[in-house]
């Protein structure tokens, strides 16, 4: 795309003919070939974005009706994300990560810690932590506690397990937006 920077072209944005004029954050205006339709059908994948990045439109536009839910959404506010909207777009698009999960200090004990750290573009919601044994039966589960940091969560055991050698601890987390990432590790 190429640069116009003259007095004819100085505040000027838009389609004109088969060009488009764009402002640049600089105060320069590019300039180039107007975009032409296809007659691809789009596939699949594509549709499932254009979905996708739909129900993030709506989710935003519900935050921006919730005075809580925006005021929340506008501690995120920053150079590249200028509005709670925006904010909110990208929590629905991104779901958080598990960086890592700890279960050394479980013994199969009452009280024995499992800690997870997790992080989101914007909040983890919750941790959910399941211990399973290999035949899939529950031996217990509940949500993890938030430290003060935001991102490292613990959950203490409630149930004696005296055989936990190969149970599966199953971590799942959640952001604002119901996305969810699940981790599972051997014990």
């Amino acid at each position: 795309m190429a640069k116009a920077t003259n007095a004819l072209t100085q505040g000027l944005s838009g389609k004109v003919t088969g060009l488009v004029f764009r402002q640049n954050a600089n105060g320069t205006v590019s300039v180039g070939d107007a975009p032409r339709p296809t007659s691809k059908a789009p596939t699949a994948g594509m549709l499932a974005h254009r979905q996708r990045f739909q129900q993030a439109a709506f989710y935003g536009r519900a935050v921006q009706q919730d005075p809580a839910q925006k005021a929340a959404y506008e501690t995120g506010v920053d150079a590249n994300t200028q509005s709670a909207y925006i904010v909110a777009v990208a929590d629905y698009l991104n779901a958080p990560n598990i960086q890592s999960v700890d279960f050394s200090a479980y013994r199969g004990t009452v009280g024995d810690a499992i800690v997870v750290q997790a992080t989101d573009d914007f909040a983890v919601h919750h941790v959910h932590v399941r211990i399973q044994r290999p035949d899939g039966t529950v031996v217990e589960e509940g949500d993890a506690t938030a430290d003060a940091d935001g991102y490292t969560f613990r959950y203490a055991a409630t149930v004696k397990n005296t055989t936990f050698a190969g149970n599966k601890v199953i971590v799942s987390a959640y952001d604002n937006p119901g996305n969810e990432t699940t981790q599972q590790k051997t014990l």
